[in-house]
């Protein structure tokens, strides 16, 4: 048994959400405030024992914001394990949880939701909601006005927790949900007297679940100097978990010592001494008859549990575990609590250990390692770990990873490998291998940042991944990195493996690939007609595949990406300048290449691509990108992906730095100084945006303004 999959609805920033997990090591990615520690505390909530969250501890926040007012509303959170086995049913928690005997329409919700064909399931669930007066007053009510009347009376202390478990209910569906709590707007809600029990399950005592479940939490603000001067830190809760096995002989053996130890430290002088002092003073004070006799002593305890506490940790040079650096120190405690969680496995149905940010002050490689040793013996343990890191993320399993996105209605939780395999059969020849595999194999540290960006654009090599980052910077006064956008170099025109990742079944981010279709200028001498056919071919595969996809797009350079840079005439002034620093050692080869750069098109192209095959294409990007200026211009079809990557990305903040940066560069004498002024001052993004369209239609700001307003 494990657990497959965890439904969030109404909590914090997880307003509908299905976190699905596999055997093994798990990983929960995305930005920054996108839900993934509300999914952990949320899990916590439902599973873990130690973690003791009752009505009397909730807060307005716990709701998502989305909803508007949380009165009335529920909190709804759910587990589902999947693989109970015959050997699980012994257990009598099992049998509690799990569904064996379902009817039709059950085996349809067991396709559709969790996409299983067997029946050997079993889910426990936690609503948060409000007592049942409350729901029977608001079900009672007579009008909207009634309605919302009792709602506003609504306390967070009338809410109660309700656990059940045999649920067989999607309660991310808008529909499920309305049935189970009502319709808000109509002023209806459901009746609590006639609760539908298939939806919502049969009433539990989570306690007798918890005793079954054991899960370990190792949190992202780890303080390990602090933790590890706890009471009850990880190294002493190991010892007192194994000390019933220690000897009798060496406990005694040990109370022996620690005997001769009380007496030895209670005969020295010194401390003699100050129980004699004190008997004195006593004296002095009230006298021989009603001065009490006193002597100093030591008296560490005996037994064996007050001496573990004494248990600590040393470094090879005796050192105190201070000493060691914040990186070695989180390995230490990540290890600490793996021994803690191994050694009190002592539950028989179900071990979930939750890591988050197991990166932090870690190096690179330790990364990788760390990620794939926590897969420890996946029969009896799941991993789940939140990240931030590429490096986990090149190493971890896709199947098993959940994608959060901020969206307009809290996060949305996506699984990039959702009907991926079943895309690579049905539309991609990959022969026997599984794309899923591939794609794992093939998302390195560098490519695995598209799992991360809020945009992607992909691009067939060096040239492109180095120049465009630095064409977008100086010319639209704007880092990708700023926009939020992941280009990934595929080193190759084979964009539909990696495209593939993005639709509405999986990776809902936009997409745009950056390709060219090699065109032959007529009459050049360079270039490759072959190369041109294979353009059109390419064009054909991705209209087929991704033609219909509103997450993919794909944008052509007419020739080469340097090619049609060289076209615009404001940048042939970069090539030239590009020329100087080549290397050519005679001034009439230098002369040469900047006559025909400026010549007509056919010795422009063939002199681009003699030179980018001269310097290899990356290099020549490099030389560039050192030339390049504000003054450049971006190609077209540049310009239109970066558009369509990030579309619903753009911030009304960034817009307005792009705009004042652009304003920059104009002389202001070229200007009504009037007009500039009102510009550069103005509030109102859109009709700020609207006049520097206006005065500059033809810069690249402008279209790409232009094109996000379409």
């Amino acid at each position: 048994m494990y657990l497959k999959y965890v439904q969030i609805v109404n909590f914090r920033n997880n307003r509908k959400d299905i976190f699905e997990f596999g055997k093994g090591a798990n990983t929960v990615i995305g930005e920054n405030d996108a839900g993934k520690t509300n999914a952990m505390t949320a899990m916590r909530i439902l599973l873990d024992s130690d973690y003791y969250y009752t009505a009397k501890m909730l807060k307005e926040s716990d709701f998502s914001n989305s909803i508007g007012d949380w009165r009335g509303h529920w909190i709804i959170i759910s587990a589902f394990f999947d693989e109970i086995t015959t050997e699980d049913q012994d257990n009598d928690v099992c049998k509690e949880i799990s569904l064996r005997e379902e009817d039709e329409e059950d085996k349809d919700f067991l396709r559709s939701f969790i996409r299983c064909e067997e029946n050997d399931y079993g889910t426990v669930t936690l609503f948060i909601r409000p007592s049942k007066e409350k729901r029977k007053a608001l079900f009672g009510a007579k009008s909207k006005e009634e309605f919302d009347k009792v709602r506003s009376s609504i306390k967070l202390s009338d809410y109660e927790f309700y656990y059940t478990v045999r649920n067989k209910s999607d309660f991310t569906d808008d529909s499920v949900y309305a049935k189970l709590v009502g319709n808000f707007e109509k002023g209806e809600y459901a009746n609590p007297d006639s609760e539908d029990r298939r939806l919502m399950g049969v009433k539990t005592d989570i306690i007798n679940i918890w005793q079954h479940v054991s899960v370990e939490y190792i949190d992202a603000l780890r303080d390990v100097e602090a933790e590890m001067r706890k009471n009850k830190n990880p190294l002493r809760r190991i010892f007192e978990t194994v000390q019933s096995e220690i000897e009798d002989e060496d406990v005694e053996s040990i109370i022996q010592k620690v005997n001769e130890l009380n007496k030895s430290l209670s005969q020295i002088k010194e401390v003699k001494s100050i129980g004699n002092e004190i008997n004195r003073k006593l004296q002095d004070i009230v006298g021989l008859v009603y001065s009490p006799k006193i002597a100093i002593e030591s008296r560490i305890k005996e037994d064996i549990v007050s001496i573990g506490r004494f248990l600590s940790l040393s470094t090879p040079t005796d050192e105190d575990i201070d000493s060691l650096g914040l990186g070695h120190l989180n390995i230490l405690y990540i290890a600490l609590k793996i021994v803690e969680f191994e050694t009190n496995r002592n539950h028989e149905i179900l071990n979930v250990m939750i890591v988050e940010e197991p990166e932090a002050h870690i190096h690179t490689h330790i990364q990788r390692a760390l990620f794939e040793n926590l897969k420890i013996a996946q029969d009896y343990t799941q991993v789940i770990m939140t990240t931030h890191s590429t490096h986990i993320s090149e190493v971890a399993n896709i199947r098993n990873m959940n994608v959060l996105k901020i969206g307009n209605d809290g996060s949305e939780v996506m699984h990039p490998s959702n009907g991926l395999d079943e895309f690579g059969e049905k539309y991609l020849d990959l022969g026997t291998l599984n794309l899923s595999q591939c794609l794992e194999r093939y998302f390195d540290a560098k490519r695995s940042v598209l799992l991360f960006s809020k945009g992607v654009i992909l691009v067939e090599g060096d040239a492109e991944e180095i120049l465009i980052p630095t064409l977008v910077k100086v010319v639209l006064g704007i880092t990708l990195d700023e926009l939020g956008i992941g280009l990934v170099n595929v080193g190759s025109t084979s964009f539909e493996y990696v495209a593939s990742v993005f639709s509405d079944e999986r990776i809902r981010r936009h997409c745009a690939i950056l390709t060219d279709s090699d065109a032959v200028v007529k009459g050049a001498s360079k270039g490759s007609v072959n190369a041109e056919k294979k353009g059109e071919t390419r064009e054909e595969k991705l209209t087929k595949l991704y033609g219909d996809n509103p997450w993919v797009d794909y944008f052509y350079a007419p020739h080469t990406f340097e090619v049609d840079f060289a076209n615009i005439d404001d940048n042939r002034c970069f090539l030239k300048k590009m020329v100087d620093i080549c290397g050519f050692k005679k001034e009439s080869t230098i002369d040469k290449y900047k006559e025909k750069i400026d010549g007509n098109e056919v010795d422009r192209y063939d002199t681009t691509l003699q030179l980018a095959s001269y310097l290899g294409k990356g290099w020549m990007a490099t030389l560039l990108s050192e030339k390049v200026d504000r003054t450049a211009k971006i190609p077209d079809y540049i310009i239109n992906a970066l558009v369509f990557a990030s579309q619903n990305i753009i911030s009304n903040d960034l817009k307005r730095k792009m705009i004042r940066y652009s304003l920059n560069q104009f002389d202001e004498s070229a200007l009504d100084v009037v007009e500039y002024k009102k510009l550069l001052k103005s509030d109102n993004i859109e009709e700020l945006e609207k006049k520097f369209v206006e005065m500059f239609p033809e810069n690249d700001l402008s279209k790409y303004l232009i094109g996000l307003s379409k």
